[in-house]
């Protein structure tokens, strides 16, 4: 069950009206938008942000304040009224990072996107200026994928070491070495490693010389549809020295097997000489093929060639084509139906066969 995200004070939207009053004018110094293919022009407004405590603290300290619109999160400073001219260096003078979890409100998000769900104390990691080919993005490539994922621990934790004398080092970031010692892994097997005096953030573990894991470091509770985790690199926005800066989160839609399970109700009493499916780009279906489904009807089922991407408000839909006769007259007729548009909630993977591996979208459909 998705829980109510916790109400933290200092993290609030502001209306339209309050952006500037006598005493303090709000300038927007940035942007986030958060965008999935599976939307109409990628539109996804089933993703909130929600701070962590450190970041609370900050976002109250300095004024900021945060309006979400859609799929649009708009950040704002708070300066004096007096102030002619808005500064990033000046207003964040002293801040650090501000982190965030990001956290989908919605339950079919993993049937719809092409991304895999997280397993346990694993998030996908966002932040400005970590694509090299595209600083406005906040993933390592085009869209959000495998490559973003994280692990998150406590800032107290374990690690086995192997069973041999090697060098240990934790990274943070930016490369810096907060912790290195040789360790005897003949000795201590199961290694207690104590990083309370560090702040949250992604560090990294290395065994002589050799990167082990990347991982996000904070003691905070996340909530449980948290989905990733976002970090705003402060010094890097600032060194950018531009107003309202525009940054995304990319995510894709995942392609899909669609797969339509035609039946044809006894009720109609009509003979079907020939049934076909053509999808919007009058490519075939395949199929017929004979398959019982639950309460002993049998349908026909019909699969397309290739994956196609889902889309929550397509353009077109595959068309149902049919040739038929009733008993009163062996004159055959043709009947064209448009099929619904497939579901994202009836999301699977095949487990054998061809497409093993590939997702498939079943929609039972009666005649």
């Amino acid at each position: 069950m998705l829980k109510k995200l916790p109400e933290y004070p200092g993290f609030r939207t502001i209306p339209v009206l309050q952006v500037s009053n006598m005493y303090i004018n709000y300038y927007k110094w940035m942007a986030l938008k958060v965008t999935n293919n599976y939307f109409l022009n990628g539109v996804c407004p089933y993703l909130e942000m929600l701070p962590l405590r450190n970041t609370v603290h900050q976002i109250k300290n300095y004024q900021i304040l945060i309006r979400k619109e859609s799929n649009m999160f708009s950040f704002y400073s708070g300066v004096s009224a007096e102030t002619e001219t808005f500064s990033l260096s000046d207003s964040f003078n002293g801040i650090t990072d501000l982190f965030f979890q990001l956290v989908s409100v919605d339950p079919l998000f993993f049937n719809y996107t092409d991304i895999l769900p997280v397993s346990d104390n694993q998030f996908y990691y966002f932040e400005n200026s970590i694509n090299p080919d595209n600083l406005q993005v906040m993933q390592r490539s085009k869209f959000v994928s495998g490559k973003d994922i994280v692990s998150c621990k406590p800032k107290i934790f374990n690690i086995i070491m192997p069973d041999k004398k090697v060098s240990l080092e934790i990274k943070q970031n930016d490369g810096l070495i907060i912790k290195s010692e040789i360790i005897d892994g003949n000795i201590i097997r199961n290694l207690l490693l104590n990083l309370s005096g560090f702040d949250d953030g992604i560090y990294m573990l290395w065994l002589d010389n050799e990167l082990q894991e990347t991982f996000f470091m904070t003691n905070e509770n996340i909530v449980e549809n948290c989905i990733g985790i976002l970090r705003l690199n402060m010094k890097e926005i600032i060194s950018q020295n531009q107003d309202n800066l525009e940054f995304s989160i990319d995510f894709n839609a995942r392609s899909v097997f669609l797969q339509y399970l035609i039946v044809v109700q006894k009720s109609r009493k009509i003979n079907i000489t020939e049934m076909s499916v053509s999808g919007t780009g009058d490519d075939k279906y395949e199929g017929p093929v004979d398959q019982e489904i639950p309460g002993g009807q049998q349908a026909q089922v019909f699969t397309s060639p290739n994956p196609v991407l889902m889309q929550n408000q397509p353009e077109k839909t595959p068309q149902l084509k049919v040739t038929y006769s009733n008993d009163f007259s062996g004159r055959k007729k043709q009947l064209e139906i448009k099929l619904p548009d497939p579901g994202a909630e009836q999301i699977e993977k095949y487990n054998h066969g061809k497409n093993e591996g590939s997702f498939f979208s079943t929609t039972i459909f009666y005649v």
